[in-house]
């Protein structure tokens, strides 16, 4: 690879290992964040997904994630008043 990050991309040669380090550059730091944050992969039951879908809407703080985040809290704090 004669291309170098910092160095301008002039020619045919440089552009395609430009390309090629952006796709491989990516693809590390998606893999460094999945060894960073925990994933779960969840399948409500239908009255479940009920409840989720009624909070979701297009808005911060009301995407799926943050929705089950808050239900789970909301849950918690319960179990510990009681």
């Amino acid at each position: 690879m004669s291309w170098v990050p910092g160095l301008p991309v002039r020619t045919v040669q440089d552009h395609a290992e430009w390309r090629e380090w952006c796709r491989e550059r990516k693809r590390q730091a998606q893999r460094d964040r999945r060894t960073r944050y925990r994933r779960i992969d969840y399948y409500p039951s239908d009255e479940a997904g009920e409840v989720i879908d009624a909070h979701v809407r297009p808005s911060v703080g009301c995407d799926y994630s943050s929705v089950i985040n808050r239900i789970i809290c909301e849950w918690s704090a319960s179990l510990a008043t009681e």
